[in-house]
């Protein structure tokens, strides 16, 4: 015998409000988002592409597969040791021949260019030289170095080559010599280190400070 189902029937409606709120909710928002590849990622891709079908071209396809996997799970590591192997080289200067023969060379005394000039040249000749030549600029550079050689052979201060101007400024005490010391300073800064071309004329001015001072020095 068939029986009836004859209870009621609660017809069941959306909410729509709350579906608007689940659809602004960012916890129901289920949408896959995929990242855009940076241009790094698209050359090593790129790179990882030709050297598949190289070796795909010189293996056949299946070895050229499992030689690939193997160069790229190996490839960081070896990038890593060969970065490695430079940085050390670069800051800390070891001679890795050296390291492995037990050999080690004589170190070599050698002399900056500027040393080379204090200790042992007549400045005044290389300036009168660089003005013969019209080249200014040079000859402020050999005025400076003149003061610094001065300033050396009458103890005032103790000239080395990673000392810096400032370095010497702080290191003279003399009151008169330091005031002018300064002016020559700047000027020799602004023109040398400034890569400031200056004329005959402008040349004249300069080289009456310098001629003060090292006269002072005197």
């Amino acid at each position: 015998m068939v029986q009836y189902d004859k209870s009621t029937v609660a017809l069941k409606k959306f909410d729509t409000d709350k579906l608007k709120d689940y659809r602004n909710n960012s916890d129901f928002n289920y949408t896959e988002y995929q990242r855009e590849t940076t241009i790094i990622e698209r050359i090593w891709y790129w790179l990882k592409r030709m050297l598949q079908r190289f070796l795909t071209w010189i293996f056949g396809a299946k070895k050229a597969l499992g030689i690939v996997a193997v160069i790229f799970r190996i490839l960081p590591y070896l990038i890593l040791i060969i970065a490695l192997f430079f940085l050390i080289k670069l800051f800390l200067k070891i001679n890795f021949n050296e390291l492995i023969s037990g050999k080690t060379t004589t170190a070599e005394v050698t002399l900056t260019e500027d040393e080379e000039i204090i200790k042992n040249k007549d400045i005044q000749q290389l300036i009168k030289k660089a003005i013969a030549q019209k080249n200014y600029r040079l000859a402020v550079r050999y005025y400076y170095l003149l003061v610094l050689q001065k300033l050396q052979e009458n103890n005032l201060i103790e000239w080395e080559p990673q000392k810096t101007n400032e370095d010497y400024i702080v290191e003279i005490q003399n009151k008169k010599i330091i005031s002018k010391f300064k002016e020559v300073t700047y000027l020799y800064d602004f023109v040398w280190y400034g890569n400031f071309e200056i004329n005959e004329l402008e040349f004249d001015k300069v080289a009456i400070n310098f001629e003060k001072l090292t006269t002072n020095i005197k």
